[in-house]
């Protein structure tokens, strides 16, 4: 059985590498994979996004295990959701808003059975004491209803979805910056395929504050050197990129800034 991680920990410290240890310790034939663990520390939102854009890609039956939580050791509570396909570990905290958004989550059990849990359980390390030997025991087969109780009041954020203005036009937001300093945005290939009606994409037109794009480029190779283009990146997403440099930098922008796609008339 796969378990992932996607933690705000980073690899300075060891919780990473003990969260690993008490799964070893619990299933010594669980394979852990690293999603993340540098996302922004506190970042609920960048975690969430990282998860929707990553846990297709895994086996079925795939243990998802998401510990961003900046509520740790607060009432927030630790919940197991079920798909049809995969299950997520993770706090009540909104970092399975995707999930949720997508209508794919078929159950969440507020996790109470303690006796899956290290003891004593710290208030600063659910990671360790109870989120990864519940994803380990879990693993072992242990069905999902023998954590605790279904609940339906979980919390949801807002997730950043495209809107079609009166006008026709269609924005969206940047939603990530990744370590390139391309700007991802909530608009994903269908809304861009749904604007252009079958027209071809160099009718698009896209706003970034007072710069503009006309296009989509094929590749990164495609852009020109120092200017900004765009691109429908590898989970669906359009990025925006400057080739061999950073369109954070170039465009001054940064998450929740407006991005507008027009037809060229």
């Amino acid at each position: 059985m796969i378990i992932t991680l996607l933690t705000d920990f980073g690899l300075a410290d060891p919780f990473v590498g003990v969260m690993k240890g008490v799964i070893y310790g619990i299933n010594p034939e669980a394979e852990i994979v690293d999603l993340s663990h540098e996302p922004p520390a506190y970042d609920v939102k960048e975690a969430a996004f990282l998860m929707k854009c990553s846990y297709r890609y895994f086996p079925r039956g795939t243990i998802h295990v998401v510990v961003v939580d900046p509520g740790v050791g607060s009432k927030r509570r630790p919940l197991l959701a079920t798909t049809d396909y995969y299950y997520f570990l993770a706090p009540d905290n909104g970092v399975l808003s995707y999930l949720f958004a997508a209508d794919e989550v078929r159950g969440v059990i507020h996790i109470t059975a303690t006796h899956y849990f290290l003891k004593p359980v710290s208030a600063t390390f659910h990671g360790r004491d109870i989120f990864a030997p519940v994803a380990a025991y879990l693993s072992r087969g242990i069905p999902p209803t023998s954590f605790g109780e279904e609940i339906q009041d979980w919390v949801r954020l807002e997730v950043p979805l495209p809107r079609r203005q009166a006008n026709g036009s269609l924005e969206g937001e940047v939603v990530r910056l990744d370590r390139f300093g391309n700007l991802i945005t909530s608009i994903e290939e269908r809304d861009i395929a749904a604007l252009l009606g079958g027209k071809s994409a160099d009718s698009l037109r896209i706003k970034v504050g007072e710069h503009k794009i006309v296009g989509l480029s094929a590749c990164f190779a495609e852009g020109r050197e120092g200017q900004p283009g765009a691109i429908i990146g590898s989970f669906g997403h359009l990025e925006i990129f400057v080739k061999e440099g950073s369109a954070a930098e170039r465009l001054g922008a940064g998450r929740g800034d407006r991005i507008l796609l027009e037809l060229v008339k």
